[in-house]
């Protein structure tokens, strides 16, 4: 991790966190300064090497967080849907597989019978019961 002062720290953490570097210098440096001043600061605070750096540094750290996570998810869900003991078990990874991958969206069509877009009232009710 590079040197930094706890302003440039905050202004590379919130940057991370917002994806908007004249947002993050505006609050770690706590100015109120026009925003065209602002601008010109948070490029440079993006330019300077050490500041850059650990930007890269929090940037990959939760890439690979976050790719952890789906990695070993698909993982373990796979081997239950391969070799669950129980069907159920099976069935419900192979569903929860379907909705990381969005292969479980189902699609309504709302063109009425005219081929309009009129409104249309839809209600959804759970199996088995009734109203």
């Amino acid at each position: 991790m590079a040197d930094l002062t706890p302003k440039q720290e905050k202004f590379a953490q919130l940057y991370v966190e917002m994806g908007n570097a004249t947002q993050a210098y505006r609050e770690a440096y706590d100015t109120e300064s026009p925003d065209t001043v602002v601008n010109v600061d948070a490029s440079r605070a993006l330019k300077h090497p050490k500041i850059s750096l650990r930007i890269a540094e929090l940037q990959e750290a939760i890439e690979e967080k976050a790719l952890w996570r789906r990695i070993n998810s698909v993982r373990v869900l796979s081997d239950i849907a391969l070799g669950g003991e129980k069907d159920s078990d099976r069935v419900s990874a192979v569903k929860a597989l379907n909705a990381m991958h969005g292969w479980d969206k189902q699609v309504i069509d709302h063109t009425s019978s005219d081929g309009s877009l009129a409104p249309t009232r839809i209600e959804l009710v759970a199996p088995g019961q009734k109203e």
